[in-house]
C-alpha cells in the first residue's frame, strides 16, 4: 500500500512539472536551431575572424605576455592591499569579536581570488605560448622587429609564470596561516602534499556539512555549465575547424568530475554507518 501511495505521488509531482519540463526542452531546441542556422549564414565572417587570429598569432602572444604581466600584478597588489586591512581589524583586539566573522568572510573571498588569479594567470600563459612551433620560424626582414618583441614576451611570459605562481602560493600560505591563527584547530601545511586531506579532517562537523552543501552545488553548477560549453562547441564545430580538442577536454572534465563524485559519495556513506 505505502508503495502504491507512493508511485501516485511520484506521478502527480511528475505531471506537474512534465508540461514545463517539454515546453523549455521545445524552447531550446528553437533556440539551437536558430544558432546554427544564424552561425552558418555567417560562415564566411566567421572565417575571416579565425583566420584573422590564425595569420596574428606572434601579435596575440605578445598582447596576452602583457597582459599576464599587468593582470598579475594588478591581483597581486589587490591581494596584498585587501590582506593588510584585514590584518589591521586582527590587531585590534578589544575588537576580535565583533570583526570576527567579518574576517572570516573575507578570507575565504581572497581564498577564491586568489584561486581564481592562479586559473586566470594559467590560461594567459597558455595564450601567451600558443603555436609555438609557428612562431618561430624563419625571421621576415620586414617584421625583424615583431620577431624581437615576440622573443622577449616569451621569455619573459615564462620568467612572470614562475615569479607570480610563487607570489600567489606564498599568498594562499599566509590565508592559511591567518586562518591557523584565529583557529588554532586547523590542521595542515602547504608545504605537505596531503594538505587538503589534513586540512579537512580538522573540520568541525558544521564546517563539513557546509563544505557537502557547497560541493554538491558546485557540481551541479559545473554538470551544467560543462552541458551548455558541449552544446556551444558543436554548434562551432560544424561551422568552423576548431578541432574536437575543445569537445574532448570539456567531455573528459565533465566524466573525471561525475566519476569523482560517485566514487567520493560511495566512500562517505560507509563511513556514516
Amino acid at each position: 500500500m505505502n508503495e502504491e501511495k507512493k508511485l501516485a505521488e511520484i506521478k502527480n509531482e511528475d505531471s506537474k512539472k512534465k508540461p514545463i519540463f517539454f515546453v523549455v526542452l521545445a524552447v531550446l531546441c528553437i533556440l539551437g536551431g536558430f544558432l546554427g542556422f544564424f552561425m552558418a549564414s555567417q560562415q564566411e565572417k566567421m572565417d575571416i575572424v579565425l583566420n584573422l587570429f590564425k595569420d596574428n598569432t606572434q601579435i596575440l602572444a605578445i598582447f596576452f605576455a602583457s597582459l599576464l604581466i599587468i593582470t598579475d600584478l594588478v591581483f597581486s597588489i589587490s591581494f596584498i592591499i585587501r590582506f593588510k586591512s584585514l590584518k589591521k581589524l586582527w590587531a585590534k583586539e578589544e575588537e576580535r569579536d565583533d570583526n570576527w566573522d567579518y574576517i572570516e568572510e573575507k578570507l575565504s573571498s581572497l581564498a577564491t581570488f586568489i584561486s581564481c588569479a592562479i586559473i586566470i594567470s594559467f590560461f594567459l600563459y597558455g595564450c601567451s605560448v600558443y603555436n609555438i612551433r609557428g612562431n618561430l620560424r624563419g625571421i621576415d626582414e620586414g617584421v625583424r622587429i615583431l620577431n624581437i618583441l615576440y622573443d622577449i614576451s616569451f621569455v619573459c611570459s615564462i620568467i612572470f609564470m614562475f615569479v607570480f605562481n610563487f607570489v600567489f602560493f606564498y599568498m594562499q600560505k599566509k590565508l592559511v596561516d591567518f586562518e591557523k591563527i584565529m583557529n588554532p584547530e586547523k590542521k595542515g601545511s602547504l608545504y605537505d602534499f596531503g594538505f587538503n586531506k589534513k586540512w579537512y579532517e580538522s573540520f568541525d562537523e558544521a564546517e563539513r556539512n557546509q563544505v557537502g552543501i557547497a560541493s554538491y552545488k558546485a557540481y551541479i553548477i559545473v554538470s551544467k555549465t560543462c552541458l551548455v560549453m558541449i552544446a556551444v562547441l558543436m554548434f562551432m564545430g560544424m561551422v568552423l575547424e576548431i578541432t574536437i580538442l575543445p569537445l574532448l577536454s570539456v567531455c573528459v572534465l565533465w566524466v573525471v568530475q561525475v566519476i569523482a563524485f560517485g566514487i567520493e559519495s560511495k566512500r562517505a556513506s560507509k563511513k556514516l554507518m
